[in-house]
Parts: structure tokens; sequence; C-alpha cells
């Protein structure tokens, strides 16, 4: 392999060096990750029902 400019020398790889600290260094145990639960996914669901019908609504009444 040539390197791009033939007046420069080629330099051999060095180590990379270690990288800084990282946020969980100090953690010995990572947090778990919650699913949603039955009642927050059970109003979310409403509030979606809710807002469906209300534009349903709206729609039939602009068409009488």
């Amino acid at each position: 392999m040539t390197s791009p400019d033939p007046e420069r020398p080629r330099v051999p790889p060095t180590e990379t060096p270690p990288a800084e600290g990282s946020t969980s260094a100090g953690i010995s145990h990572t947090e778990p990750r919650r699913a949603w639960g039955p009642v927050p996914l059970t109003l979310i669901m409403l509030v979606v029902a809710l807002v469906a019908v209300g534009l349903l609504a709206m729609a039939v009444a602009l068409m009488i």
C-alpha cells in the first residue's frame, strides 16, 4: 500500500488511547427496563378512543 503523498513517510499505526470513564463506571448492576403496565395502556387507549369518537362526531356534524 502506498501513501497518497510520496514525499511524506508512512507512520506506523499506534495503539488507540484509552477511552474516558463512562457514566456507569460505579454501578454494579444496570436498572431493569420496565414495560408499559396494563393501567397506563388502558388509559392511553381510552383517550385515543375518545379523540376518535370526537373526530367522527365532528365529521358527522359537518355533513348534516
